[in-house]
């Protein structure tokens, strides 16, 4: 039986797979309405400083829950580790 992958691993293959989807559709519209996109160059670059932008932000966002939680983590593990357990020994 094969190794189970981490959640790590499946995520990144799935954030690869959304990737390669969203560039393949960009490629299809792109080829679609050539003229739209060749006519409008500035809405499309503003447009596309926007996504990264918020792509930033929402990374950002992530890191500081991600930290916050690993820091709450830590402050439970540290309360629940002095207190004596319920159970006799």
């Amino acid at each position: 039986m094969a190794p189970a992958a981490s959640s790590r691993s499946l995520a990144t293959r799935l954030a690869l797979l959304n990737v390669f989807t969203a560039g393949a559709g960009l490629g299809y519209l792109a080829r679609e309405y050539r003229e739209v996109v060749v006519a409008n160059p500035a809405a499309i670059g503003l447009v596309l400083l926007f996504v990264l932008a918020f792509g930033y932000v929402v990374r950002a966002v992530v890191r500081a829950l991600r930290r916050a939680g690993s820091r709450v983590d830590s402050i439970f593990a540290e309360e629940l580790g002095n207190k004596p357990s319920p159970r006799p020994r």
